[in-house]
């Protein structure tokens, strides 16, 4: 077995700077160390301007392009486009994978509530593999559907995965929880990134990042004010994966070997005292259930206990796009949550364009080269799963 811990490098020689031939001061500083190259950003390279943006309106949108329940959507947990033009949807609300045309019109659907073979309990992730589909659910239990979602298997794999990616060669990459820990408090468990094939089968373990920050109280488990977590995602045959506490991410070969660092350092993530009761406070005040008079006093103490960080998540998302453009979508606090949210974007040679402004109520989940995917939940909290344009030039 290989196992190894994922590397933080510190600096090294200057070996290049990627700058404009006209402007003196350079955006981002080339290093090696060790065989790994290093991209240090030091300010975007568009500036305060955003050079890339996404169309208000969509190009389509599933919940519009037809009627009847097909078109019906609950807890959208993925939106992805295959070779052929189709779109699939991982709707957890109905426990279904459907599947529509290049323009919209509903083609098939698997799945539905059950332990059955190619049924889910609670379907949590969707991720396609070549023009075939994998789907997670929980209790580790993972499905493969064809092209057409012709149900081909349903095994469970090792372990308490988390999220999985197709690295390609047949092979998945699943970041998969090693232990819990005991007692109450802060844990932070680390994960493990495990290779399995198609089939389910462990291949090889090859490295490990910290995992999600939780609080664990009398009534159960939350998420600590500004939680710091780890993400993980493929393209091209290498995996981008990263621990929030910083920004940076590390690009792996599937062996596990670190290829590239790319990081901002100077990134600010300090929170002052008032921003952090804010969002405890954001934590007892909203509107209760229909029947449900006051909050459980166990729940308030746990609030009023949560330890207060000093720097919040570098960010909560992480997205390859087709380019090979590494996309972190900028956290916001649920005290913060008003306004259009942004995603950062490093360009495919590391180096730090600026920022992408999503429209309202959008939810980036899959990133074309002239395209994105998501859902947008409207003031009705009814999912609409959308295709909008994206356009990589200021002028569109």
């Amino acid at each position: 077995m290989v196992l190894r811990c994922l590397l933080v490098v510190t600096a090294a020689p200057t070996i290049n700077a990627c700058a404009p031939s006209d402007d003196t001061s350079p955006t981002a500083i080339e290093r090696d160390s060790a065989g790994i190259t290093i991209v240090e950003s030091l300010r975007p390279a568009w500036g305060d301007s955003a050079h890339w943006r996404i169309d208000a309106e969509p190009l389509l949108d599933l919940a519009e392009s037809g009627t009847g329940d097909p078109h019906r959507f609950f807890r959208v947990r993925g939106v992805t486009r295959l070779s052929d033009g189709a779109l699939v949807v991982a709707n957890s609300g109905s426990n279904e994978i459907r599947k529509f045309s290049a323009d919209g019109i509903f083609l098939a659907s698997v799945g539905g509530d059950g332990e059955g073979p190619g049924e889910f309990s609670n379907l949590l992730q969707m991720e396609p593999a070549g023009d075939s589909i994998v789907a997670r659910d929980v209790y580790s239990r993972f499905s493969l559907f064809g092209p057409g979602l012709e149900h081909i298997r349903t095994t469970r794999l090792e372990g308490h995965p988390r999220n999985l990616r197709y690295l390609g060669y047949d092979t998945l990459v699943v970041q998969t929880l090693l232990s819990f820990s005991d007692g109450y408090g802060q844990h932070r468990d680390p994960l493990a990134l495990v290779l399995h094939d198609l089939e389910g089968i462990r291949i090889d373990s090859i490295g490990t990042t910290p995992g999600i920050e939780e609080y664990v109280f009398e009534l159960g488990g939350m998420a600590p004010l500004f939680g710091k977590d780890a993400f993980a995602d493929t393209h091209g045959g290498l995996i981008y994966t990263g621990a929030t506490d910083h920004l940076q991410v590390e690009v792996l070969s599937p062996q596990g070997d670190t290829l590239r660092i790319l990081r901002i350092p100077d990134f600010p993530l300090a929170l002052t005292p008032e921003q952090v009761e804010t969002e405890r406070q954001a934590r007892l005040d909203f509107e209760l259930p229909s029947g449900v008079e006051s909050l459980p006093p166990p729940y308030v103490e746990a609030v009023e206990a949560l330890p207060s960080p000093e720097t919040r998540p570098a960010y909560t998302d992480l997205l390859v796009d087709a380019t090979g453009a590494v996309w972190l979508r900028l956290d916001r606090g649920i005290g913060e949550a008003d306004g259009p949210a942004h995603w950062l974007v490093l360009d495919s040679d590391g180096t730090w364009l600026g920022s992408v402004e999503m429209p309202e109520r959008f939810r980036l989940m899959e990133i074309g080269g002239d395209e994105v995917l998501g859902v947008r939940t409207d003031e009705l909290d009814v999912a609409h799963p959308q295709v909008r344009r994206l356009r990589r030039t200021p002028e569109g």
